[in-house]
């Protein structure tokens, strides 16, 4: 069953309005080094996401925008203070927007702020509690940095695009969608975009197709018609095996009752649907994208 249930993630029929926004988006990704605890790794994300909100940018699922924080320690020294001795900590972070597969920089900016408490991580939490989020020139580098993702999407639509499906060519179809899943959609590029990755999921459901097949048909081997059913109705009426698809879904039909029968043809009117196919490409299309991201292991994404 946990098959069927990681295919029916990927391809099952999600009819979602898909809207078309007016930003970029730029998601929070801490480096894998970072010499915070978790505690404070949270609180600095909150502060960073609190700034991209402000701008109305934020993006609180991975993507390939991201903004990192990489903290570094200026200067550490001890304060006697009463019975017990205090720690003051100056943090310096280099702050960068870039795209997570291309390394491409987008923007940059330093904040420097210092910090007391009794332990090492007491100390780098109170410095990063005093980062001021509403501080003019964070929103002035948020602003500035949006403009400047719109423009490298704006005049690398082509080559993103040239990147993605050679990227597919050499069967890497997660990091070829990934790479596309955050084009901004305000853009007049978008439609070149979006019907690329059509094309590149096209392309990877086809492994995912043959391999949903193989399945139903051990299922149906084993008389197991509910399974086999189950699995058939996965299959997108636009996939390479659907006419395989579609021969064994009649062979099923003749080993199950009218209950079985009426569930495969709710399922087959699901699969006819185009806005239903459109939609769970859109979704599948986001799922391959995210898992893409949560594997990486430069970038440490809090969610």
């Amino acid at each position: 069953m946990k098959k069927i249930f990681f295919f029916l993630l990927l391809l099952g029929c999600f009819c979602l309005v898909h809207a078309q926004t007016n930003n970029v988006y730029i998601s929070v990704a801490m480096p894998s080094d970072c010499p915070l605890d978790s505690n404070t790794k949270s609180i600095l994300k909150n502060k960073i996401l609190q700034m991209l909100s402000a701008e109305g940018v934020a993006g609180t699922e991975c993507g390939a925008i991201i903004m990192v924080p990489e903290v570094n320690i200026i200067n550490s020294n001890s304060i006697h203070g009463g019975m017990r001795q205090i720690l003051s900590v100056e943090l310096g972070i280099t702050v960068t927007v870039r795209n997570m597969i291309t390394n491409t920089v987008f923007n940059a900016m330093q904040i420097a702020s210092k910090g007391e408490g009794y332990s090492d991580n007491e100390a780098k939490c109170s410095a990063i509690n005093k980062i001021d989020v509403l501080n003019t020139d964070y929103s002035r580098f948020v602003e500035a940095t949006k403009l400047k993702i719109s423009d490298y999407y704006r005049n690398n639509t082509i080559a993103l695009i040239t990147k993605a499906n050679t990227l597919a060519s050499q069967q890497l179809f997660d990091e070829a969608l990934a790479l596309l899943s955050t084009y901004p959609e305000s853009l007049l590029g978008y439609t070149k975009v979006s019907n690329a990755m059509t094309s590149i999921f096209k392309k990877c459901q086809a492994q995912y197709c043959t391999q949903i097949l193989l399945s139903a048909q051990a299922a149906y081997s084993k008389h197991d018609y509910a399974e086999a059913a189950e699995l058939v109705s996965m299959i997108d009426g636009q996939s390479s095996c659907v006419e395989q698809a579609k021969a064994l879904l009649n062979s099923i039909k003749k080993g199950m009752d009218k209950q079985y029968n009426d569930i495969i043809a709710m399922e087959k009117e699901k699969i006819r649907s185009d806005e239903c196919i459109k939609s769970a490409q859109i979704k599948a299309i986001k799922d391959i994208a995210t898992a893409y991201f949560k594997r990486q292991t430069e970038y440490v994404f809090f969610w």
